[in-house]
Order: structure tokens, then C-alpha cells, then sequence
């Protein structure tokens, strides 16, 4: 069965994340062990809050390496809301450096009428 590690880094939707992958049938194990992390099978990294905390959690874990090398690696690696987006190289809401994997920087969206920013919710499609 394929084992997921699911980041903790005290800014994510930890739980939420594991039963969806759970109830799609994976074995998950929510970790800050870089052992852990690049011995699993694909990894995802959760997010909820900003981005300049973010890397600091990040960092103060020492999980940038071992994130860097499962993604370097070609192991499935998903990046949820702020997860992916501290994957860039950096925020228009942060000073933080991001972990620069995807190049280029998170933008604000604009002000349009009937768009509430942030956006939170669900959507039709």
C-alpha cells in the first residue's frame, strides 16, 4: 500500500488532508522527520496561514532539504494552498524567500467587482 507523508510544519490542514487520502485508499503518516519524509512514497505539504511564517516553521524544522530532495527525486509531491505556493520563489505578501523549486512569485489577485479576496469556499465548475 502506498504510504503518503503528509508534512506537519504547525500550518496545515494536517487532519483534512490524511482523510481524503485516506478514505482514496493511501496509508498516511503526518511527520517532521526528513527521515520519514523521504522514505515515503509521495509526499504532500498542507498549508493554511502566510507565507513568510510558513518558511520560518520551515526552516526552524529543517525541512527544506529534505523537501527540495523528494522533489528532485521524481516521488509525487502535492503542494496544497500555501503548500504549493511556498514552493515559488517568493510572495508579493511576504519577505521570506520561498523554496525557489517553481520558478517566479505569488501575486495578489486584483480587485474585481463581486471578488471577494482572499477567496475561501467552494465553487461550482
Amino acid at each position: 500500500m502506498t504510504q503518503i507523508a503528509v508534512i506537519d510544519y504547525d500550518m496545515g490542514n494536517l487532519h483534512s488532508a490524511c482523510k481524503g487520502l485516506q478514505k482514496a485508499g493511501a496509508t498516511t503518516i503526518i511527520t517532521d522527520s526528513a527521515r520519514e519524509i523521504e522514505g515515503a512514497d509521495a509526499v504532500v505539504l498542507p498549508g493554511v496561514g502566510a507565507f513568510d511564517p510558513a518558511m520560518q516553521h520551515l526552516r526552524s524544522r529543517d525541512l527544506v532539504e529534505p523537501i527540495k530532495t523528494v522533489i528532485a527525486s521524481g516521488k509525487p509531491f502535492l503542494g496544497i494552498c500555501l503548500g504549493l505556493q511556498i514552493l515559488f520563489d517568493g510572495s508579493e505578501e511576504g519577505k521570506e524567500s520561498g523554496l525557489g523549486i517553481i520558478p517566479g512569485w505569488v501575486r495578489r489577485f486584483r480587485k474585481e467587482p463581486n471578488m471577494t479576496i482572499p477567496h475561501m469556499g467552494w465553487n461550482t465548475l
